[in-house]
């Protein structure tokens, strides 16, 4: 055999050696905590203040003592200049969701949400039943 054709052979014979002599550990391998999807928290946004041209769809207006607020997801806030600003208001209820009176505390203001008629009074929300008597609900 001629030098180059004993050359050409040998590179040969070594490239198809190699994949079989390759060392296990060079191998790929998976790494299961790169493909867990990651689950988002829910965030809860507290509006501080609400420009009056801002203010959503759901807002709710109410006139306490001749104060006006909006109730925006429970939450209220009191008209200013220009805007509504948020109001953290002290636990005043006297009563818990679901409990039922037979009549209204003096001084429930009416108010008209998606077409049904609520009663509040010191931040509690009273829906009218049938027999006459009102169950407490939430905002």
């Amino acid at each position: 055999m001629n030098k180059p054709t004993f050359l050409l052979t040998g590179l040969l014979v070594t490239l198809c050696a190699l994949p079989s002599h390759a060392e296990p550990w060079h191998k790929h391998i998976d790494k299961p905590w790169k493909n867990h999807k990651r689950h988002k928290k829910e965030v809860h946004v507290i509006h501080h203040d609400y420009k009056r041209s801002m203010l959503p769809e759901t807002a709710v207006f109410l006139a306490i003592a001749g104060i006006t607020y909006a109730v925006i997801d429970g939450k209220y806030y009191k008209e200013g200049k220009d805007r509504y600003i948020y109001v953290e208001r002290e636990n005043l209820s006297r009563y818990r969701p679901g409990q039922i009176v037979k009549r209204l505390p003096e001084g429930a203001t009416v108010v008209h949400k998606k077409r049904q008629q609520y009663f509040v009074s010191r931040g509690d929300w009273f829906l009218p039943l049938d027999n006459g008597k009102y169950v407490v609900v939430a905002p």
